[in-house]
């Protein structure tokens, strides 16, 4: 009985390669987004981050989840193994679990730019972007100075 035992998989249909397309087209939308948002010269997500939540900050990782998604749903036409699969799931829950967090309830403060956490310290303005901006521009030594000099936590 056992060596008659079949395993029968679904037939990949046009509707699950569209969807899995179009998931792979959001993420990187989202990600991009969330690139901008991060790297931009004068960082216009101060303006309105209180340390709640705040969308921008958190399409990275939606994203980064958003194509992983999409790879998994491709997996039969691409023939990815299930090895790779398996360890891309941490990292797809990873940002899932970010994003939903982030929009939602709160951005995790350790996940913000390492500049805007330094600038915190440093005592500049959480909601001025321009004396972010400034702070942003000086050199990573400048910054670990600064926050040094600045305020303690």
């Amino acid at each position: 009985m056992i060596n008659n035992l079949v395993l029968l998989e679904a037939p990949v249909t046009t509707e699950a390669i569209w969807v899995a397309v179009i998931l792979l087209v959001l993420g990187f939308l989202c990600l991009w987004q969330g690139w901008v948002a991060y790297t931009e010269p004068i960082p216009r997500f101060v303006i309105h981050y209180n340390g709640g939540t705040y969308p921008p900050l958190a399409m990275l990782y939606g994203g980064a989840g958003l194509l992983l998604m999409g790879l998994a749903g491709l997996r039969p036409v691409l023939s990815i193994p299930e090895v790779i699969i398996g360890l891309l799931a941490p990292v797809w829950l990873f940002g899932g679990l970010t994003f939903l967090l982030g929009v939602f309830f709160w951005f995790p403060f350790f996940l913000l730019p390492p500049w805007y956490r330094r600038a915190h310290r440093a005592g500049i303005s959480r909601n001025d972007p321009n004396a972010m901006g400034a702070f942003k521009a000086l050199s990573v030594e400048q910054q670990k100075a600064a926050a040094r000099k600045g305020k303690p936590r």
